[in-house]
């Protein structure tokens, strides 16, 4: 008879028992955390193919729109003001010029009546003091008339100066303007194309997900780049991705759209897009240039 008892001790299982479950659950719970990240990063991946790639502290797509967005809406107002300010400049300037051409006339007029009086007074030999006297004071006036001139011609400089720096400051608001529009044209684009793989990419292993990427993004092209980077443009209703209710047959679709590929097994029949009116022109950034060679 063996001289050890291989019996368990009371309450020895119990507790090794309890000390497997805590761990267990312990592991679980860990596991459950790291799934989930691993799981949002995933969704986010898909979204946006270069998130795992970014940066700590660099902004996600969505995030960068927005910045854009407020980006062009503070240009649009400094464009606002600076083409205020140049309406200012331009107003003050077209006076000054309107009252140098009436002083150029004045004196002009002034210095014709001085040469009649002069030949009155040659004729007179000096006898008339009236004609003198009136011949003097013609000439006072002129000479009033010629410092009036000579200031109102400094001042048109001045505000012709004045104007051609309202012009620059215009024209550098209308270009950053014109850039933080596009670059906000440019997100808006990359974004509706990550959301349109997103949507029709949405089952399947890795290697049907990889193939339907490679087709959906090859539907994207330059082409209806152009197209969708015009509605944004031109202030439309951003285009949009419709999906086909599979109950419906022979789907008529609104007008400005098209199919997203009918030769596609991944698209064929059950997608289209919504694009917009391709006539209405591109909202302008502004007015053009103008020159001063009018004044």
């Amino acid at each position: 008879m063996s001289s050890f008892d291989d019996s368990p001790e009371p309450g020895g299982g119990r507790a090794g028992g309890c000390l497997v479950q805590i761990v267990t659950h312990g592991v679980a719970l860990v596991l459950g955390a790291v799934l989930g990240v691993v799981g949002a990063q995933v969704v986010e991946y898909m979204r946006d193919p270069e998130t795992l790639s970014r940066p700590e502290g660099a902004l996600s797509r969505a995030e960068l729109i927005a910045k854009l967005d407020d980006a062009e809406r503070k240009y649009s107002e400094l464009l606002a003001e600076t083409a205020k300010k140049e309406e200012a400049a331009r107003s003050e300037l077209e006076a000054a010029s309107k009252k140098v051409v009436d002083l150029e006339g004045a004196v002009s007029s002034k210095g014709e009546e001085i040469a009649v009086l002069e030949l009155k007074v040659k004729k007179a030999k000096g006898q008339s003091a009236a004609l003198k006297k009136e011949l003097e004071a013609k000439q006072a006036e002129l000479a009033e008339l010629t410092v009036q001139l000579e200031e109102a011609r400094v001042e048109q400089e001045r505000l012709r100066g004045e104007l051609s720096e309202s012009q620059e400051e215009t024209r550098v608001a209308r270009e950053e303007t014109r850039v933080s529009r596009g670059e906000t044209t440019d997100a808006r684009w990359q974004s509706f194309r990550s959301d349109v793989i997103l949507a029709v990419c949405e089952k399947g292993n890795r290697k049907k997900l990889a193939e339907c990427r490679d087709e959906v993004s090859g539907m994207l092209d330059s082409k209806r780049a152009a197209r969708f980077k015009q509605c944004v443009g031109s202030r439309q209703s951003q285009p949009r991705l419709v999906r086909v209710d599979d109950k419906e047959k022979d789907p008529q679709l609104p007008r400005w759209s098209e199919w997203l590929d009918q030769e596609s097994k991944f698209t064929e029949n059950k997608y289209y897009i919504v694009f917009c009116d391709p006539t209405l022109p591109e909202a302008t950034v502004g007015g053009p240039d103008e020159e001063l060679d009018e004044f």
